[in-house]
């Protein structure tokens, strides 16, 4: 379990960054699929991650 959250921990990280870059426009411009925009889906797979360690 440990490592997965190593591995998810990072990965966000590297999306936090990326994230960064982007103006906001296109962070949050509605997009087909997912949740519907970049800021939307960092923070449904943040949640999903938050509840998994909550448990």
């Amino acid at each position: 379990m440990v490592e997965l959250f190593s591995y998810n921990w990072q990965i966000r990280e590297e999306w936090f960054d990326w994230c960064r870059e982007i103006n906001q426009e296109e962070l949050t411009k509605e997009r087909t699929g997912g949740m519907g925009s970049i800021l939307k889906n960092l923070f449904h797979v943040a949640d999903c991650d938050q509840q998994c360690y909550n448990g």
